[in-house]
C-alpha cells in the first residue's frame, strides 16, 4: 500500500546523544565489514549505490572513514541522511529511477559525494506488504572540480587568501538545514513518487501533508470516509522497541484486540469497559494498533472505491465505443473522387513495377543462334566460344601482316622490322594452330557425342521457352494495369463533373438535427455554446460571425440550414440564412477517423478502427461500381435512393403532423 515517509538527520546521534561512526554507519547501511554477516538483516539489501568519489578514495567505505577522521570533534558533522519510504507498487527499477530523479534535482548528483542502500524487507505488521526504504548519505562540502583536494585539505572550513583566492576546504552547503528545506525535500519526493505512479496509470499517491492537512482537503472532495480515518492521532515512534520479543508480541495481540473491538461496533455490539490508567509505553502501543488498524480499514475503502471507479470507467468507455459505432456515416462523391485519386497513384505505381518486370525478364529470352552456341560451350566448359573467338581474333591480326610483309621484302632499312614481323606471324601461327585443332577436336566431339550435345540443347530450349511464358505473363499483367488505371482516370474525370457534396450512401443519419450530431462529422454539437430563443435551442458553431443551427431542423442531403444571431443589450434577433451546414465531413473521411486520438483506450480506439474499415470497405466498393459500370446508371440510382428518402421524410411528418404535447 502506497505509503510516505521522509526523515531529515544531520549526522545520526547515539542514544547517549554521541555522534554515531560515519564510516561504521556506511558500513551498517551497506551490510558491509563488521555488519556483512548480520543475522536476517543480510538478505533485505537490495542495491547499493554511489558517486563522485574523490580520486583518493577508492570506494565509498575509504571516503566517510576519511570523512570521520577529520571532522571537527565532538559536535561537528560529516555526512546529512535522508531515509525515505519507497513504494512496494514500484518495481526496483523504478524506485532507484525515483531516487536518481531526486538526486539529480536535489543538486546532490552533481555538487556531493553520495553513496545510498535500498532495503527490503516483509513489513512487521502487515505480512502482506513490504517495507522498502532508502537510506542516502551525502557530505555537505560542495565539490569544485577543477580544484580537487586531498583527504587531508577535502574536509578542511573553506577559506580565501588576500588575493581572493580560494585556499584549505570545501564550502559547506547550507541548502539542506533549515525546516522549510525539510519541507521542501518532502514534496519533492512526493510529487517524483507520484509522477511515476500516474505515469504507471496508477490511481493512486503519496503526500508529504500532515493529517490534520489531508482530511481537510478529503472534505473539501467529500470523501467523508477516508477523511474520518485521517480523524486520528499520528502513530507514534516505538524506535527499536518492536525488535524486542515480548514487546512485539504485545503489539499483535493489541492490533488483534483493536480488530475485533472494531468488527464488534460494526455488528452494532459495543460493550462498555471502565478506563484503564496504562502505562506509556502501553499507550504508545494501543495508538500504535489503532494507527495500523484504521490504515487497514483505509486501504479497504480505497480498494473498494478504485473498483467502483474502475467498474465506471469500463461502463463508461463501452458506452462510448458503442456511441461511435452508431455514429452517423455518410459517403459523398468528394469521398469516392479521393479514394479513386489514391487508387489511381498506386495503380500506377504497379504498372510502372510490371514494366519494369516485363523489360528484365526479356533479356533472358535468346534467339536460335545464341542457344546453339551456348549448349556448345556448356558441352566443353565454357571454352568452345571463347576459342572461337580467339580464333577469329587471331585470324584477323595474320591477316593484317601478310598485308604488311610484301610491303617489306628488298628493302635493306626494313629488315630489322621484316624479321620482327615473320617472327611475330610464326608465333600467332602457332596459337592459332594450337586453337584450331581444339575445335576440330569440338566438332569431332559434336559429331561423335550428339546425344549429349542434343539434350543440352533441349534442355537450354525449354528454359528460353519457360522464360518466353513468363514474359508473356508479364507483359499481360503490365497491358492488365495499364488498363485498370485508364479506367480509373475515366471514372474519376467523369465524377469530378458532378457536385463534391451528393450523398452517395448514408447510415445511422437522422431525419431531423438532433444533439448527438456533429458539424462536419468531427465537432459534437453538444461541445458548441447554445442558447435558447422561442423555446428554440441554436448552437453557436462561429462565434465571429455569430452563425448557429437549430435543433430539430430537417436534414436533407446531409445539411442544416445556417441562422445569423444578432444581439443588443436586450433582445436577440435571429435570421435564417441561405447558407448550409455539413454534417459529415468535406474531405477526405478516412484521415479524418485516422487521425482520432491515438491515446485512448483500446476498446475506444477498436471501435474508431471497426468504424474506419466499414468507410473504407463501404468507399471501395461503391468505387469498384462506378468504374465497371456506367457512371450515369450509378447517378439515376442514387437519385432514386435520395427520392426514396424524401417521401419517407413527407410521410413521417404527414403522420404527426397536428400532434401537440
Amino acid at each position: 500500500m502506497a505509503h510516505y515517509y521522509f526523515e531529515n538527520t544531520p549526522h545520526g546521534k547515539r542514544k547517549d546523544g554521541t555522534k554515531l561512526n560515519t564510516a561504521t554507519h556506511f558500513d551498517y547501511i551497506s551490510r558491509e565489514g563488521d555488519y556483512a554477516n548480520m543475522k536476517n538483516r543480510q538478505e533485505d539489501l537490495k542495491i547499493t549505490s554511489f558517486g563522485n568519489l574523490p580520486e583518493w578514495a577508492d570506494n565509498p567505505h575509504d571516503f566517510w572513514e576519511q570523512a570521520e577522521k577529520y571532522r571537527s570533534k565532538p559536535n561537528g558533522r560529516a555526512y546529512r541522511e535522508f531515509k525515505f519510504a519507497l513504494q512496494e507498487e514500484l518495481t526496483l527499477e523504478e524506485n532507484i529511477q525515483c531516487i536518481e530523479k531526486f538526486l539529480k534535482e536535489t543538486g546532490i548528483k552533481d555538487n556531493h559525494v553520495y553513496s545510498y542502500a535500498i532495503h527490503d524487507k516483509v513489513a512487521t505488521f502487515s505480512k502482506e506488504h513490504r517495507n522498502i526504504h532508502c537510506h542516502l548519505m551525502f557530505c555537505e562540502k560542495i565539490i569544485e572540480k577543477n580544484r580537487p583536494l586531498e583527504a587531508d585539505m577535502y574536509f578542511k572550513n573553506y577559506a580565501k587568501n588576500k588575493l581572493g583566492e580560494p585556499t584549505k576546504g570545501y564550502r559547506s552547503s547550507t541548502q539542506f538545514t533549515s525546516k522549510q528545506a525539510t519541507h521542501n525535500l518532502r514534496k519533492l519526493f512526493a510529487d517524483i513518487i507520484n509522477d511515476k505512479f500516474q505515469e504507471k496509470g496508477l490511481d493512486i499517491s503519496i503526500s508529504e501533508k500532515s493529517l490534520k492537512a489531508q482530511r481537510q482537503e478529503l472534505l473539501k472532495q467529500g470523501k467523508m470516509e477516508e477523511a474520518e480515518l485521517l480523524n486520528r492521532t499520528p502513530a507514534p515512534h516505538l524506535g527499536n522497541a518492536y525488535k524486542n520479543p515480548a514487546v512485539l508480541k504485545r503489539i499483535m495481540e493489541k492490533i488483534d484486540e483493536t480488530n475485533k473491538k472494531a468488527d464488534e461496533a460494526a455488528d452494532g455490539f459495543i460493550i462498555q469497559e471502565k478506563e484503564k490508567k496504562l502505562s506509556i509505553q502501553e499507550q504508545k502501543i494501543q495508538l500504535f494498533a489503532n494507527d495500523v488498524v484504521i490504515r487497514q480499514v483505509a486501504k479497504q475503502i480505497q480498494q473498494e472505491r478504485l473498483r467502483l471507479r474502475k467498474e465506471q470507467q469500463a461502463k463508461k468507455i463501452i458506452d462510448e465505443a458503442e456511441k461511435i459505432k452508431q455514429e452517423a456515416i455518410i459517403i459523398t462523391t468528394n469521398d469516392i473522387c479521393i479514394y479513386l485519386d489514391i487508387k489511381i497513384k498506386e495503380l500506377e505505381e504497379k504498372t510502372a513495377e510490371s514494366l519494369t518486370a516485363f523489360k528484365a525478364a526479356q533479356k533472358n529470352i535468346l534467339n536460335e543462334q545464341y542457344i546453339n552456341l551456348l549448349a556448345k560451350d556448356r558441352m566443353f566448359n565454357n571454352n568452345y566460344s571463347k576459342d572461337i573467338k580467339q580464333y577469329g581474333i587471331l585470324s584477323k591480326e595474320l591477316k593484317q601482316i601478310d598485308g604488311v610483309l610484301p610491303t617489306l621484302y628488298g628493302k635493306a632499312d626494313k629488315i630489322k622490322e621484316l624479321c620482327s614481323l615473320i617472327r611475330k606471324r610464326r608465333e600467332l601461327n602457332s596459337s592459332r594452330t594450337k586453337i584450331g585443332k581444339r575445335i576440330n577436336a569440338y566438332k569431332t566431339e559434336l559429331t561423335t557425342n550428339n546425344e549429349k550435345y542434343n539434350s543440352i540443347l533441349n534442355q537450354l530450349k525449354k528454359e528460353n521457352e519457360d522464360s518466353i511464358s513468363k514474359n508473356k505473363i508479364l507483359y499481360a499483367r503490365y497491358k492488365h494495369n495499364m488498363l485498370q488505371v485508364q479506367k480509373y482516370k475515366t471514372a474519376l474525370d467523369k465524377l469530378t463533373k458532378e457536385d463534391k457534396n451528393t450523398i452517395i450512401f448514408n447510415d445511422n443519419i437522422s431525419s431531423k438535427l438532433e444533439y448527438k450530431n456533429k458539424l462536419n462529422g468531427i465537432t459534437p454539437l453538444i461541445d458548441l455554446p447554445s442558447i435558447v430563443n422561442n423555446n428554440n435551442i441554436y448552437f453557436i458553431f462561429d462565434q465571429n460571425k455569430n452563425k448557429a443551427v437549430k435543433i430539430g431542423d430537417d436534414i436533407i442531403q446531409g445539411k442544416v440550414p445556417v441562422y445569423y444571431l444578432k444581439t443588443d443589450n436586450v433582445n436577440i434577433s435571429i435570421q435564417k440564412s441561405n447558407e448550409f451546414a455539413f454534417l459529415y465531413a468535406q474531405k477526405e473521411q478516412t484521415s479524418n477517423i485516422s487521425q482520432n486520438k491515438l491515446n485512448e483506450h483500446p476498446i475506444i480506439q477498436k471501435a474508431y478502427k471497426q468504424r474506419q474499415i466499414f468507410i473504407v470497405d463501404k468507399i471501395s466498393k461503391i468505387a469498384d461500381n462506378i468504374v465497371n459500370n456506367d457512371i450515369k446508371q450509378y447517378k439515376t440510382t442514387w437519385q432514386e435512393n435520395e427520392q426514396t428518402t424524401d417521401k419517407t421524410k413527407l410521410a413521417e411528418k404527414k403522420m404527426y403532423n397536428g400532434w401537440s404535447l
